[in-house]
């Protein structure tokens, strides 16, 4: 069987994908990325269809393949899947045989599952029954309720293991129950008991008549307490308007009223004495206002003309000094050019030479450029002179001037003293005078009013008072107040009474009311009995320590049965856990117990009889399935394809492949004699044992018939010399009839393989890119 053409119209991103396999030994290469793996995925799907458990990581696209697959069979006749059925219906191998040996995915030649696998393929292909033979096992285990090891299971639900060992510490447990039983006399206590009971009744009875007069009494005594409160209360209805509180608020209105009319009359004499000093001030603001007045003009032109004028006269004056000192030196200076020119007036007259003209010429400049300088002080001097009259003429008017500058300084401050002391007294006086004023509208339009308000208010409350209670006066009021206290004082006598014979359960008082109601009307059934007796507090108190008395007693008879009552439910419950029976098995008398006592025993024999029988069996088994696992080492013996295949890949490197049925696990033995597990192969050597072992596998699982591999690069491991060893073997076995359907991104591989590609031997595919 070889495959001939596969399709894939959708998988994942893959669309439209077909391929000719026209070759025995056909190699697919592509790029990684290109789809090489879902390629691969897509025709193992659509070859085995949902049973694709044994293969990882083959659920990566969440959805089956559209496509099919055209198979050729040993006839030639072409199968096309999966409309006829999947390769594991048309073959007969399982989905595990076909990953295990047919299919190499992701470069992993390694078998899953490998003893089992190995077991499964020996029953196939040499007739072994070891996989019935241990399913035998699993169901005598099942039937002697044993695990694999020899022991009773203890398995969540069951629980054998627990219960039987429960059952022998139970079957002790009982037994020395039952020599407590017979040691404390257990039936004696029981007639003991049954003694005490009637003492009991008898003494119960005596305090039940006692209780019946206590509760006649109780009824008698209710029901007047009821009546009075009854009465007091109607009483009181009339008079519910009438409280201490509304008493007090009258009282306290009327003192209020009378308080707040002295007050207010108070405040209004404070009104008047203020208002008359208001008066007085208000007249001695005006005067010193009119006074004032004078200053404020004085200190106006001081402030806007003279100050400005007298700093600008201390500034000329000061530079006026300074010329002054200057001036003294320009007069010699003046006098002495003046004396020069003269003399060289006379000398030019006497004897006229350029050299005088031009001493003559400097000496004129120079006595005009003086001139000039000591006119410009003499005309500072007399502007500084007009404004010191000015400023003369200006003070004048407040009588301010003076003679020299430094005088009418003088005069500016004293009179600058004088305005600020007027100023001060006429702002104190001004602050006194608004506050009288504030005070008196303070009292004129707040204080008095407040106090208006509070009287009338006061007046307001006792006239509702008077208008809610129909009395004209506080001592009226106060009158029918005191009735009522007196009522409500009876009132709380009674309940009082009703309380301490039948409690409170409620804050409000009328619900009390009718609960006391109902207690006395519960109580009526007593009023005609017991009447012959009275209760007496000290008569019940003596039936009562004779009742703790027998009470004790009994319960300490109870304690010691209850304890053995205890130890039999709890016998009784272990028993029923253990056994699990259909009726539930009851313990109460020392019977009962050597009856549970013999249910264990039985129980523990037959659980101890049946595992011993199904030991034997399973021993029997167990020898059988030694014998026939000895037959599975015939796929691996010396003379196997196995070892032929591996030494011939290996390059006679190894020479024997071989199962160790101890371990389950393959070993290989060296040209040189040593024997190593599969595992501590190198990476290269491990991936040509598998390939060896599959093809082996292969050739007898289809019984000498043909059929094909699916690899996806299954010697990534391998160097160049074993790649090629290992791709000889691939060709010999596509040349005897097998097909080789090789997925490789390597390329090593196509190297390997070139010359046979140009050759036609080898048909080269490329994977089309997604």
């Amino acid at each position: 069987m070889r495959i001939e053409e596969f399709y894939v119209k959708r998988y994942g991103p893959l669309r439209d994908r077909s391929y000719t396999l026209s070759h025995s030994f056909n190699l697919f290469f592509g790029k990684n990325e290109d789809g090489k793996t879902l390629t691969i995925d897509a025709l193992v799907r659509l070859l085995l269809g949902k049973k694709v458990r044994d293969f990882k990581g083959i659920d990566r696209v969440g959805e089956n393949p559209e496509g099919y697959v055209i198979l050729k069979d040993d006839q030639g006749m072409d199968v096309k899947l999966p409309q006829k059925g999947m390769l594991p219906k048309l073959t007969g191998l399982t989905p595990s045989e076909c990953r295990n040996i047919f299919v190499i995915r992701n470069s992993d030649l390694s078998i899953s599952d490998e003893s089992g696998f190995y077991m499964s393929v020996t029953d196939r292909l040499i007739g072994l029954r070891a996989n019935e033979i241990c399913k035998i096992k699993e169901t005598l285990r099942e039937i002697g309720k044993m695990t694999p090891g020899g022991f009773f299971r203890d398995t969540k639900e069951e629980k054998l293991k627990t219960r039987i060992e429960d059952a022998e510490n139970l079957i002790s447990r009982i037994t020395s129950l039952a020599g407590e039983i017979e040691e404390e006399g257990y039936d004696e206590l029981e007639e003991e008991s049954a003694n005490c009971r009637d003492e009991l009744d008898s003494v119960t009875q005596l305090m039940e008549h006692l209780e019946d007069a206590r509760k006649r009494e109780k009824y008698e005594k209710g029901r007047e307490a009821l009546g009075k409160l009854k009465n007091s209360l109607e009483k009181l209805g009339d008079l519910g308007i009438y409280n201490s509180e509304s008493a007090q608020i009258w009282r306290d209105s009327r003192r209020d009223i009378l308080r707040l009319e002295e007050v207010k009359k108070g405040l209004e004499r404070d009104v008047e004495k203020e208002e008359a000093e208001l008066r007085i001030l208000t007249k001695e603001v005006i005067e010193k206002e009119r006074d004032f007045q004078f200053f404020e003009e004085a200190e106006s032109v001081l402030d806007n003309e003279v100050r400005q004028e007298l700093s600008d006269y201390g500034r000329k004056l000061e530079e006026l000094t300074v010329r002054k000192g200057k001036r003294r030196f320009l007069d010699s200076t003046v006098v002495v050019s003046t004396v020069l020119f003269g003399i060289s007036l006379l000398g030019i007259i006497f004897r006229p030479v350029s050299t005088l003209y031009i001493f003559g010429a400097v000496l004129l400049g120079l006595c005009f450029l003086l001139w000039i300088l000591k006119f410009q002080i003499v005309r500072h001097e007399a502007s500084l002179a007009g404004a010191f009259q000015r400023m003369r003429l200006t003070l004048s008017g407040f009588e301010l001037d003076a003679e020299s500058i430094e005088r009418i300084l003088s005069n500016i401050q004293g009179f600058d003293e004088d305005y600020r002391k007027r100023k001060d007294e006429l702002q104190t006086i001004s602050r006194k005078k608004e506050s009288i004023e504030g005070k008196i509208r303070e009292l004129r339009q707040k204080t008095i009013p407040d106090l208006d308000i509070k009287i009338k208010n006061a007046e307001n409350r006792i006239t509702e008072l008077k208008m809610s209670s129909r009395e004209g006066s506080l001592e009226g009021y106060q009158g029918k107040l005191h009735l009522r206290q007196e009522l409500e004082k009876l009132a709380d006598e009674q309940k009082s009474v009703l309380r301490s014979h039948f409690g409170q359960i409620h804050e409000e008082g009328d619900q009390n009311l009718l609960q006391w109601e109902k207690e006395v009307e519960s109580l009526e059934q007593y009023k005609d009995k017991a009447k012959d007796r009275e209760y007496s507090e000290e008569a019940m108190t003596r039936l009562v320590k004779e009742k703790r008395k027998f009470d004790e007693r009994l319960r300490e008879i109870e304690s010691k049965t209850d304890s053995f009552q205890r130890k039999m439910v709890e016998v009784e419950r272990k028993v029923n856990e253990i056994l699990r029976p259909e009726e539930y098995y009851h313990c109460r008398t020392s019977i009962d117990l050597g009856a549970l006592k013999n249910r264990l025993r039985t129980f523990l024999n037959e659980n101890e009889g049946n595992k011993n029988t199904v030991s034997d069996v399973i021993r029997i088994f167990e020898e059988i399935e030694m014998e026939e696992k000895e037959k599975v080492s015939e796929l691996f013996d010396t003379e196997s394809p196995v070892s032929k295949y591996f030494s011939e890949i290996t390059g006679g490197l190894y020479r024997e492949v071989r199962l160790d049925q101890g371990l389950g696990e393959i070993q290989v033995e060296r040209e040189d004699g040593l024997v190593l597990d599969a595992g501590k192969l190198s990476g290269g050597a491990y991936d040509q044992l598998y390939l060896s072992i599959r093809l082996a596998l292969g050739e007898r699982l289809l019984k000498g018939k043909k059929g094909f591999f699916i690899m996806d690069d299954p010697f990534i491991k391998a160097d160049i010399e074993r790649l090629e060893r290992q791709i000889e073997v691939l060709k010999r076995i596509s040349e005897s009839g097998w097909q080789v359907v090789y997925f490789s991104a390597k390329e090593e591989i196509r190297d390997a393989l070139r010359k046979d590609i140009e050759r036609g031997l080898v048909n080269r595919t490329e994977i089309q890119s997604i």
